[in-house]
C-alpha cells in the first residue's frame, strides 16, 4: 500500500511538472491552429525586432521591441520610406531622424500586451532575436496570423514546440 502511495505521488508530480505552466515564455502562436509555434525566454530589457518589406515601396521596415512587465514596448521603428501605413511621426509627438538613408523615429514607446502580424506571400516577415533571424513564414503559412504574446508555458508545450521544428 505505501509503494501504491509513493507511485501515485511520483506520478502526480510528474503530471504537475509536465502540464502547468511555469516558464514565461516570449510565444508566437499560429491564430488558424493555436498552436505555439516558437517559444524563447521572456525577462524584463529583453529587445527583438521585426522586418519585414514594404509592399508599396518594396523597402525594409524595422520595428523594435523590448520587454518591460511582461509587455512588448515598441520603442523604435526604421524605414527607408514614407508610404501607405508608415506612422506618422506627429501621432507618436517625435521628431523623424534620417541617418544612414532611413528614417528613424524614436521614442515611440508603444506598451502592447500582444500583438499580431499578418504573415505577408512577399514581405519575408522576420523576427530578429538573440542574433537569430526567423522567417515567419516558416511558422505560420503566408496569408495567416502570427500572434505575439508573453506567457507562462509549460514543459510539456515546449517540447511539443521542439518537435515540430
Amino acid at each position: 500500500m505505501k509503494n501504491r502511495y509513493i507511485l501515485v505521488t511520483i506520478v502526480a508530480l510528474i503530471i504537475i511538472v509536465l502540464f502547468i505552466p511555469m516558464f514565461n515564455m516570449l510565444t508566437i502562436t499560429d491564430v488558424e491552429s493555436s498552436r505555439i509555434v516558437f517559444a524563447d525566454r521572456a525577462f524584463d530589457d529583453k529587445e527583438f525586432y521585426t522586418s519585414f518589406i514594404h509592399s508599396v515601396n518594396r523597402k525594409h521596415v524595422y520595428e523594435y521591441y523590448r520587454i518591460v512587465n511582461n509587455h512588448f514596448v515598441l520603442y523604435k521603428t526604421s524605414f527607408y520610406a514614407y508610404g501607405a501605413g508608415m506612422p506618422d511621426f506627429e501621432d507618436y509627438k517625435q521628431k523623424p531622424v534620417l541617418k544612414d538613408g532611413m528614417v528613424h523615429i524614436d521614442n515611440l514607446n508603444i506598451e502592447m500586451e500582444s500583438f499580431s502580424i499578418f504573415v505577408g506571400r512577399v514581405a519575408n516577415h522576420s523576427l530578429h532575436i538573440d542574433n537569430k533571424t526567423y522567417k515567419l513564414s516558416n511558422f505560420v503559412e503566408p496569408g495567416k496570423t502570427a500572434y505575439f504574446k508573453i506567457q507562462k508555458v509549460s514543459i510539456y508545450a515546449l517540447l511539443r514546440r521542439l518537435n515540430h521544428e
